[in-house]
This record gives C-alpha cells, sequence and structure tokens, in this order.
C-alpha cells in the first residue's frame, strides 16, 4: 500500500495509507483496501450473475515482484473460505521466477494444494495465471502440465489488449517437442485493466476511451459465441473511477 501510494505520487493519500497499513498489521483487516476489493468484485459480480476465479501467490521467489503475504496465516484461509462459500473460484498464481523453475512452480502448487485440502475447498478444476504473463515456450505450459493443472490463463499481451492467441475460445495446449496434446487448457485472456490503464502502456485511464475499448472486446468475444476474459487485480481500486469503469464493463450489455 505505501509503495503504491508513492508510485502513483498520490501523496495526499499517504496519511490514509499509513492508517491503513497500520491497522492491518496490528490485525484489523478491516481497513485492509485489497481485502476489500475482493469482496468488491464478488458482490459486483454475484449481481451480474458471473462466477469469478481468484488466484494466489503461495511462495514468494522474488522479494521486489512478489507478495510477502504467507497464504497460511490465518486471514488468507479466511478468505478463501469466503470466496469458496460465495461460490466462486481459488486458483493459483506462480510468482515471478517459477515460469521456467520447475522445482519453484511445485512447490507453489503443493502448498495451495494443501491448504484447500486442510479447509475442506474442493473443485472440479484447478487453473490460474503467471505473475507478471510471464511466459516462455514450451517450458511454462509443460510445467502447468506436470504439475495436473486444468488451465492456464496468462496468454495476452501486458503492453496491449486483445487476442494475442488469435482466439476467444478455451483450446487445448500442444507439445511441440513432444510432438503431442497437452491435457492442459489455455483459455486466452482479452483485457488486462493496467494494460488500458496504465500510463507505460496503452495510458488510457479512466476515461470513455478506454470503456470504449474495453466494450469492443467484449462485443467480439460475443459476436463470435466466446468467453470475454478480463483481468482485475484487486489492487485497482483504490479510487472511485476505477469501481464505476470495472462496475460498467461487468454489466455492459453487448448486441445479442
Amino acid at each position: 500500500m505505501l509503495a503504491r501510494s508513492w508510485r502513483d505520487k498520490s501523496l495526499d493519500r499517504l496519511p490514509m495509507t499509513v492508517r491503513d497499513y497500520l491497522a492491518v498489521k496490528h490485525g484489523d483487516y478491516s481497513s485492509d483496501p485489497y481485502r476489500s476489493g475482493i469482496d468488491w468484485i464478488m458482490d459486483a459480480n454475484e449481481r451480474a450473475g458471473n462466477q469469478v476465479a481468484f488466484y494466489f501467490i503461495c511462495e514468494q521467489t522474488d522479494e521486489k515482484r512478489d507478495t510477502s503475504v504467507n497464504v497460511d496465516e490465518p486471514r488468507m484461509r479466511a478468505m478463501m473460505r469466503s470466496v469458496h462459500a460465495r461460490g466462486h473460484e481459488i486458483g493459483i498464481h506462480p510468482g515471478y521466477d517459477t515460469y521456467k523453475n520447475p522445482a519453484k512452480f511445485a512447490q507453489s502448487v503443493s502448498k495451495l494444494r494443501r491448504i484447500m485440502e486442510e479447509e475442506g475447498i474442493k473443485q472440479d478444476v484447478l487453473g490460474g495465471r503467471q505473475h507478471y504473463l510471464r511466459w516462455e515456450t514450451p517450458t511454462t505450459a509443460q510445467l502447468w502440465e506436470a504439475n495436473g493443472l486444468t488451465y492456464d490463463t496468462t496468454l495476452s499481451y501486458a503492453e496491449r489488449a486483445g487476442f494475442r492467441c488469435g482466439t476467444c475460445h478455451e483450446y487445448h495446449m500442444y507439445d511441440l517437442i513432444n510432438r503431442k496434446r497437452l491435457n492442459l487448457l489455455q483459455r486466452p485472456l482479452v483485457v488486462m485493466e493496467s494494460t488500458v490503464i496504465d500510463m507505460q502502456c496503452m495510458g488510457l485511464g479512466y476515461g470513455d476511451a478506454a470503456r470504449e475499448l474495453i466494450y469492443r472486446y467484449k462485443r467480439i468475444c460475443h459476436q463470435f459465441d466466446g468467453d470475454f476474459t478480463l483481468l482485475w487485480h484487486n489492487s485497482y481500486f483504490e479510487n472511485r473511477a476505477a469501481k464505476e469503469m470495472c462496475s460498467d464493463v461487468i454489466n455492459a450489455q453487448v448486441p445479442a
């Protein structure tokens, strides 16, 4: 939270950020904007009749780019139970250095499976997305396959929204080295909010141009009876404009 205030130069929010940070450090999670972001996502999507997936980083593989929060903490376990009880999906978000590291990847998946089992969380599928969309062909897909995961939804460009895979339909991935179809499914990621909003990417902010771009991709997916896969981080709800845009996208009606 402190790092984000400095990065965004939102120094006017710094006193509030410090207050919230200290409250969370002392066990009061009611002021944690990241937790409230998850609750908000569930509320907004339940009103729209959507089931959503939440991906958890289970191992810190990079001190700067992975969260230091331990998913074994009671508050994280409680969050997983809440997500599951409300009918949403829990998945894996392998850390920054896992995408070509078999040991680190397997350790992350094993930890999530252990916690889910201990909490009585049962799902028919277990999928997720690589942190920072890091991917190496064919290595990363082989890691997902070797660890028995159902699907991955990493394949998108971080700098530009759209159809990196050339489709909005789920498909089986293929191992070009061993010349065989994998059990692993790819669910192509169409839009990531930071890609559209952030200045270092498309830089459209929260205005009409950003909405129209996202609506366009949603219409195309609907036109071809595909899946509009939207990634919205719970850390991107620190202002009203973000929630308003996300809500508009969730509820946007596309032509029949």
